[in-house]
């Protein structure tokens, strides 16, 4: 009965305390790069909010403005997993000071390639 006891708490303080398998907090303006898509895909915002894009797909992405206003670098996906935890995605930070609208894509799986053509996304930023 001790044994099993020992067993069952110790189970429960290393699931209890797996702090790594969560993706950094985003209070504000979030996107998730998953599935070879940007969601949401269109998003408006005011000067001087800052975007954060999530990666929580398997491969690693990129966010890249279309008109080289910013380039994440490659954003490695969760790594690890199961019981012990595991790492989150790579994350990116912008913030937009300037009206306009920025159109981006991920520089890996370019949407000239035709199965990710829709791996596009939009930031429409406002005053």
């Amino acid at each position: 009965m001790r044994v099993r006891t020992f067993v069952w708490v110790g189970l429960g303080v290393l699931l209890g305390c797996n702090s790594m398998t969560t993706a950094p907090q985003c209070t504000g303006a979030c996107v998730t790069i998953q599935d070879f898509s940007f969601s949401p895909a269109t998003m408006s915002v005011k000067v001087g909010t800052t975007v954060q894009w999530n990666n929580n797909g398997p491969s690693s992405h990129t966010t890249t403005s279309d008109n080289a206003v910013w380039d994440s670098g490659p954003l490695a996906g969760p790594g690890g997993g199961g019981i012990y935890g595991g790492a989150p995605g790579g994350t990116f930070q912008f913030t937009f000071n300037t009206p306009g609208t920025y159109a981006y894509h991920c520089k890996l799986h370019p949407p000239t390639i035709a199965m990710y053509a829709g791996f596009t996304g939009t930031i429409t930023v406002t005053q």
